[in-house]
Formats: structure tokens, sequence, C-alpha cells
């Protein structure tokens, strides 16, 4: 199975998401934060990551350079 992480702080959103995503059988998993996620895809594998801009703790710029 797929495993996709969502970043995004906005609840509904992120919910929503991951709502239709697990209908066509992914697994997901979210996190409210840019620090946390962060730490997170560089700590598990996940074969895509969903990531907001607009975040707290660390923007999604900063994410993608975290990640390279």
């Amino acid at each position: 199975m797929n495993k996709i992480l969502i970043i995004e702080d906005e609840t509904a959103i992120a919910e929503l998401e991951k709502d239709y995503l697990e209908l066509s059988n992914f697994e997901v998993t979210i996190c409210n934060d840019g620090l946390e996620g962060s730490k997170l895809a560089l700590n598990e594998d996940f074969d895509l990551i969903l990531l907001d801009i607009m975040l707290p703790g660390m923007d999604g710029f900063a994410v993608c350079r975290e990640l390279r």
C-alpha cells in the first residue's frame, strides 16, 4: 500500500484530503506543523508528500530544503 504524508495546518482540509485518499486505498498520515512534518518525512518512508506552504514551525519552502 502506498503511503502519503499530508503536512497541512488546516485540519478540515487535511481530513478531507485524507478521506479521499483512503477511499483510493492509500495509507495516510497527517501532520499539522512544518517542523514535525519535516522530521516525520526524514524518518519514515513515504511515497508522496502533500505539503502546504504557510505552516507553523517551518514553512513549506523550508521543509522542501530540509528534504533535499
